[in-house]
Protein backbone atom coordinates (compact mmCIF):
# COMPACT_ATOMS: atom_id res chain seq x y z
CA UNK A 1 0.00 0.00 0.00
CA UNK A 2 2.38 2.43 0.93
CA UNK A 3 4.53 2.11 -2.43
CA UNK A 4 1.01 2.42 -4.29
CA UNK A 5 1.80 -0.57 -6.18
CA UNK A 6 -0.79 -2.43 -8.38
CA UNK A 7 -0.18 -5.84 -8.56
CA UNK A 8 -2.80 -9.01 -9.53
CA UNK A 9 -5.25 -6.70 -10.92
CA UNK A 10 -5.82 -4.59 -7.39
CA UNK A 11 -4.65 -0.73 -6.80
CA UNK A 12 -3.17 -1.34 -3.21
CA UNK A 13 -2.21 2.51 -3.33
CA UNK A 14 -6.17 3.01 -3.13
CA UNK A 15 -6.78 -0.46 -0.90
CA UNK A 16 -7.18 1.76 2.13
CA UNK A 17 -10.03 3.50 0.96
CA UNK A 18 -11.66 0.51 -0.83
CA UNK A 19 -11.44 -1.15 2.91
CA UNK A 20 -12.63 1.86 5.19
CA UNK A 21 -15.72 2.13 2.59
CA UNK A 22 -16.36 -1.36 3.14
CA UNK A 23 -16.08 -1.46 6.91
CA UNK A 24 -19.00 -1.82 8.91
CA UNK A 25 -19.96 0.58 10.63
CA UNK A 26 -24.08 0.74 10.50
CA UNK A 27 -25.99 -0.29 13.37
CA UNK A 28 -29.83 -0.85 13.47
CA UNK A 29 -30.79 -0.97 17.38
CA UNK A 30 -30.00 1.70 18.87
CA UNK A 31 -26.90 0.81 20.27
CA UNK A 32 -23.31 2.95 19.55
CA UNK A 33 -20.98 0.61 19.12
CA UNK A 34 -17.51 2.09 18.77
CA UNK A 35 -13.56 1.01 18.88
CA UNK A 36 -12.03 4.52 20.50
CA UNK A 37 -8.36 4.73 19.80
CA UNK A 38 -6.88 6.87 23.23
CA UNK A 39 -4.15 7.26 25.66
CA UNK A 40 -4.82 6.35 29.52
CA UNK A 41 -5.49 9.80 30.45
CA UNK A 42 -8.22 9.99 27.67
CA UNK A 43 -9.85 6.71 28.72
CA UNK A 44 -9.98 8.20 32.22
CA UNK A 45 -12.07 11.41 31.10
CA UNK A 46 -14.28 9.29 28.98
CA UNK A 47 -14.60 6.49 31.69
CA UNK A 48 -15.60 9.64 33.93
CA UNK A 49 -17.94 11.24 31.45
CA UNK A 50 -19.89 7.93 30.86
CA UNK A 51 -20.00 7.06 34.82
CA UNK A 52 -21.55 10.52 35.79
CA UNK A 53 -24.27 10.05 33.05
CA UNK A 54 -24.87 6.54 34.09
CA UNK A 55 -25.20 7.59 37.90
CA UNK A 56 -27.63 10.26 36.07
CA UNK A 57 -30.04 8.04 34.65
CA UNK A 58 -29.62 9.15 31.03
CA UNK A 59 -27.30 5.66 29.65
CA UNK A 60 -26.23 2.12 30.14
CA UNK A 61 -22.42 1.77 29.30
CA UNK A 62 -19.95 -0.81 28.80
CA UNK A 63 -16.31 -0.79 28.39
CA UNK A 64 -13.58 -3.34 27.12
CA UNK A 65 -10.40 -2.63 27.13
CA UNK A 66 -7.40 -3.75 24.85
CA UNK A 67 -4.02 -2.94 23.77
CA UNK A 68 -4.78 -4.08 20.12
CA UNK A 69 -7.77 -4.71 17.91
CA UNK A 70 -9.19 -7.01 15.10
CA UNK A 71 -10.29 -6.47 11.66
CA UNK A 72 -12.28 -9.37 10.28
CA UNK A 73 -12.60 -9.60 6.82
CA UNK A 74 -15.13 -10.82 3.96
CA UNK A 75 -13.54 -10.14 0.62
CA UNK A 76 -15.61 -11.62 -2.35
CA UNK A 77 -13.23 -9.59 -4.79
CA UNK A 78 -10.18 -6.82 -3.77
CA UNK A 79 -11.23 -4.13 -5.91
CA UNK A 80 -14.65 -4.31 -5.32
CA UNK A 81 -17.19 -6.26 -2.66
CA UNK A 82 -16.23 -6.33 1.07
CA UNK A 83 -17.33 -6.24 4.02
CA UNK A 84 -14.70 -5.39 7.00
CA UNK A 85 -15.90 -5.80 11.13
CA UNK A 86 -13.47 -3.79 13.43
CA UNK A 87 -13.41 -5.15 17.02
CA UNK A 88 -11.09 -4.60 20.15
CA UNK A 89 -9.13 -8.09 20.79
CA UNK A 90 -9.47 -10.58 23.58
CA UNK A 91 -13.11 -9.95 23.50
CA UNK A 92 -14.53 -6.67 22.46
CA UNK A 93 -17.55 -5.65 21.87
CA UNK A 94 -18.57 -9.38 23.79
CA UNK A 95 -17.22 -7.85 26.75
CA UNK A 96 -18.84 -4.87 26.92
CA UNK A 97 -22.31 -6.04 26.03
CA UNK A 98 -21.62 -8.46 29.34
CA UNK A 99 -20.51 -5.01 31.47
CA UNK A 100 -23.30 -3.15 29.91
CA UNK A 101 -26.08 -5.83 30.56
CA UNK A 102 -24.29 -6.13 34.27
CA UNK A 103 -25.03 -2.34 34.60
CA UNK A 104 -28.52 -2.99 33.67
CA UNK A 105 -29.28 -5.24 35.59
CA UNK A 106 -27.82 -4.28 39.19
CA UNK A 107 -28.09 -0.95 38.79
Amino acid sequence: MKFKLNVGGTDWGKYQDVVAAATDYCKFDDMLRMVIAGDALQREKLTDYLERKYRSGKLVYGLHVSDRALLSCLVFDLSGRQVHFFDGADGGYALAAKEMKARTINP
